[in-house]
């Protein structure tokens, strides 16, 4: 579904972590999805689960780039935090995404995102913590 698959992009770039004015991050993260018959108003669907989000940060151009990913994203960076809103449409699902990622110093990653259709509802709480690694460890992980 192209939807979970945005989400999860959504979802993202001297020390370890720091090198050329990157920064290099390891985030685990519990990923919890609701998905709501608004008609009915019951849960149709539940799951967790607990993922590795690894990128890095180009601090000079305010970007960041997933492992794995060919295209860089401009971000919003305020006192060492990743902060964030978007507001779209993917597969006839309206969405809402806020995002706060701590990288300067690492530490808590968290994205919330509700998406709405006339009958669904999906909530998707991302929380979790990230770690400064090494460059040549975002190489591998591409």
């Amino acid at each position: 579904m192209k939807f979970v698959s945005f989400l999860g992009a959504l979802v993202l770039s001297a020390s370890p972590g720091f090198a050329d004015n990157y920064v290099y991050l390891s985030c685990e993260v519990e990923v919890a999805n609701t998905k709501t018959d608004l008609g009915a108003n019951n849960v149709l669907e539940e799951n967790s689960r607990t993922v590795s989000i690894v990128f890095k940060v180009d601090l000079d151009n305010s970007r960041s780039m997933g492992a794995g990913a060919s295209d860089w994203e401009d971000v919003q960076i305020v006192d060492g935090v990743i902060r964030d809103l978007r507001i779209g449409e993917v597969d006839g699902f309206g969405y809402e995404a806020t995002r706060a990622v701590w990288i300067q110093p690492p530490g808590k990653f968290s994205v919330n995102t509700v998406a709405t259709n006339d009958k669904i509802l999906v909530t998707v709480a991302t929380e979790g913590e990230c770690s400064e690694i090494d460059a040549l460890v975002f190489d591998e992980a591409k």
